[in-house]
Order: structure tokens, then sequence, then C-alpha cells
């Protein structure tokens, strides 16, 4: 047992020095494919003996009909539950013995699965993540086990009012003919049995809709020798790339709905404005504007107004939408004044735009961004292989920022943060927020019910 907690030691000290850098320079992808159609990406960093390996998979919410709510998630938190080799017992045994441990997670645009092992037990290692992705389990008493938490833990009655705010948010936004605005619930989750789940897994979790990342002290060679080994035999019966696309309605106006929370003693506020679809120049130019946006909510409406602890604009370059959101939490009682200080911010900002200053530290902020990766988690992300189809433009993402002129923020700022169109959720408690907000009887009124018949 000593041994095992020496080696558990040393394996996370050897990750800690990834993170000890002295110059930037950007890494030399590889890249290679099975016969399988299997994408690998090699990513040679560090002097470390250390490897971290990702699985990203083309599913997502995005990629969930109606009634399969949440399936992408399922089934990435389920792969723990055992493999055809490793049932659960057994497979964290094997990873407590290595020192490390195997993390997936769902977005709605992909999955990954990751683990990082150090490189004399990467053989053993990759044996166990291989069988966890290619043959998962899914046991039936698990998976009820599972499922029922999830349905406790997420029940939208007792929700904290932030992912309350943004489930309505995205039904708001999106709709129900859009996975993206859709929720679960328990009487859909509840019907969820094993083989409904392997027929998800099946169809989605294929070579052809996968890329491997290996990135740590490696060679193109070793890599491809391992990769051939563990993952050359993975055969599925779907095999193409699984693509989807969907519309977002135009937001041509200010929409406010609301969703009541019994008890809540705050409220969350949630804007939602459409940006710029992501890989796209108007993207690359936003997040500077988005940048200073960030800046000046929390002057203008923290440290001035005083209505709440943060204020936050959020817009993911590497999604599969192009909505931005503010996001805030209040006093109920501050509720309405939270709402004209924004309006007022936003109007400002779209008036004025910004000055050279503020373009230059949003620059030096964005360059940091990059240059500052230390470690092989931002390195597989910041190339991942799902959002980025060629490796080396993201090299040249740093000079690409430096080109950008405040001419050409300006007229963002102008074509994105309109003040007159917006979708705004609030999420609290009905009785006290009411009497406060003049507009009350021209809000949308959202109930659980919305959710739970989608």
């Amino acid at each position: 047992m000593k041994k095992y907690f020496k080696q558990l030691a040393l394996f996370i000290l050897h990750f800690l020095f990834f993170t000890i850098a002295t110059a930037q320079t950007f890494p030399d992808v590889q890249q290679f494919q099975l016969a399988n159609k299997l994408k690998v990406y090699v990513i040679p960093y560090g002097d470390i003996s250390a490897t971290e390996v990702t699985l990203f998979v083309n599913c997502g919410q995005k990629n969930e009909i109606p009634g399969q709510q949440s399936y992408s998630e399922i089934v990435a938190n389920c792969l723990a539950l055992g493999s055809e080799k490793y049932d659960r017992t057994q497979l964290q045994d094997e990873l407590f013995k290595l020192g490390t441990g195997i993390s997936a997670t769902a977005n709605e645009n992909y999955t990954t699965v990751s683990a990082r092992f150090l490189n004399e037990n990467l053989d053993k290692g990759l044996d166990i993540f291989s069988s966890v992705i290619m043959k998962p389990l899914f046991p039936d008493e698990e998976l009820k086990q599972y499922i029922s938490r999830t349905v406790d833990f997420n029940n939208l009655n007792k929700m904290d009012i932030g992912a309350l705010a943004s489930v309505f948010s995205n039904l708001s936004v999106y709709g129900i003919n859009n996975p993206l605005g859709r929720y679960f619930y328990k009487d859909q989750l509840i019907k969820i049995t094993p083989a409904i789940l392997k027929d998800f897994y099946s169809f989605n979790y294929t070579p052809g809709n996968s890329r491997l990342v290996i990135c740590g002290k490696t060679d193109l060679a070793s890599a491809k020798l391992l990769a051939e080994k563990y993952f050359g035999s993975w055969t599925a019966p779907y095999g193409e790339v699984n693509g989807v696309s969907y519309s977002v309605d135009p937001i041509k106006k200010i929409e406010i709905g609301f969703i009541n929370r019994s008890g809540a003693t705050q409220a969350s506020l949630q804007w939602n404005k459409i940006g710029p679809q992501p890989l796209t120049k108007d993207a690359d130019i936003f997040r500077i504007a988005n940048y200073v946006f960030n800046q000046v909510l929390f002057k203008e409406i923290r440290e001035k107004g005083g209505k709440t602890y943060g204020i936050r604009s959020s817009y993911d370059p590497g999604s599969s939408s192009s909505i931005f959101s503010i996001t805030t939490q209040v006093r109920s009682v501050e509720v309405e004044n939270t709402m004209v200080l924004f309006d007022q911010v936003l109007k400002n900002f779209y008036d004025i735009g910004i000055n050279q200053l503020q373009l230059k530290k949003a620059k030096q902020s964005m360059e940091k961004s990059v240059t500052g990766i230390d470690n092989p988690t931002s390195w597989i992300q910041f190339f991942n292989p799902v959002v980025y189809s060629n490796p080396d433009s993201r090299k040249n993402l740093v000079r690409m920022i430096n080109l950008i002129s405040l001419d050409e923020v300006n007229k963002i700022i102008k074509k994105y943060y309109t003040p007159d169109s917006y979708k705004l959720i609030i999420a609290g408690q009905e009785e006290v927020i009411s009497p406060l907000i003049p507009q009350w009887n021209t809000i949308k009124k959202y109930t659980v019910a919305d959710i739970s018949t989608m």
C-alpha cells in the first residue's frame, strides 16, 4: 500500500512540474489516421516522463433528439461504471494502483474522456482507457442509481437560481425544436435502460466520429504503435462523422421572462444576445470587445452601482452556438434597479465603443492566455481537434489578435451590442419580485411544466 501512495505522490509532482515554464513555444502537432478512420494527434510537450491522453467525441447536447435529453452526459459519466474487461471495482482498483483516474464530461458540442499516466505505466493505462471507451458496460443497477441521483440533484423546483435561469434562458433563446433548448426531466430519464443507452453510445462513439490526442513526453513513432495497439481494433456499426446544425431565431426586441423559485432569497438574471458565428473573423474580434465589456460591466454595475457581487458576459468561440450571455445574482429588491443600470451600460457601450488603451489591454490579456499555456491539459484544449480542424492555424492566433484594429472592434460593437434587443430571464421568488417590477404584467411567466413536456 505504501508503494501505491508513493507512486501517487510522484505522479502528482510530475504534473505539477509541467506548470513550470520559462519560454513559450508552440508544440509541433503531428497527425495520422488509423485504418478505422480514427484521427490521432500527437503533441510532444515537456521533459517529464508523463503523458495525458484525451479522446474527443463529436457528440454533445446538439446530437440529442427529443426524448434523449442528457444522454450524452449520462453516457460520459457512466463510462466509469466499468467495461467488459474491467468491472467497476476492478477499474477503480487498477486506476488507483497507477495513481490516476479517468474523467469524462459532455457539453453542448462534444464529449471528452481524459486520463494522465506516467510513461512507465502508459501501456497498462491505455489498456484500461481504451476498454472503457470501446467496450463500456452500462450495468443496469448502477445506471438506475446514477439516474436517480441525477433526477434528485437537478430537481427544477429546488435548483440553484443561477442554473434555473440558464435552463429557461436556453428554452427562451433556442426553443423546444432545438436540442440546446431542451432539458431533461424525471419521466423522460426513468425510461432509460442499458440497451437504450448502448444504442446512443453505438451511434455516436465511433472511430470516425472521434479524435484521439496524446500530449506529453512522447514521439510520433511510439504514439502510432500505442494507438494502433489499443484503438486499431475499434469498429462500429456507424462510421460517419455525426454532423448537425441548427438555426437560432433572431432576437429583434427586448423580451423578459420569469421563472419562479419558491424560497429564493436572491434573484438570478441572465441576458441573452446573438453574437457572431463561432470560428469566423467576427468571432475573433468579438472576443476583444467582450473582454472590455466585462471590465465595463464590473466597474459600472458592481463597483459604482453596488448591485451585485459580480457580473459576467460569456461567449464561447469553440461552441456550436452564437449566443452570448450576461449573468448576475442580486438581492430581490435590486432586480429592477439592476435591469435599469444594465440597460444604461449596454447603451453607453454601444454608443461610445472602446478606446485605444482598452484595446491594448484586451490584446495583452488575450495574448497572455495563449503564451501562458504551461500544461498538457491546456494545450489539448487549445488545439481541440473537434473545434479546430487545422492545428497549424491556431499557431497564428496571437499574430491575428495583434492585427485587429480599433475601428474593427467598434464596428463589431455596433453590430452585436445593440441596446434594443435581448432576451432576459429572471429566476427568483415571484411574490417578492413581482411588486417591484413596473412592467410585470408584460413579462412572460414560465413554469416547470414548460420543460417537462418536451
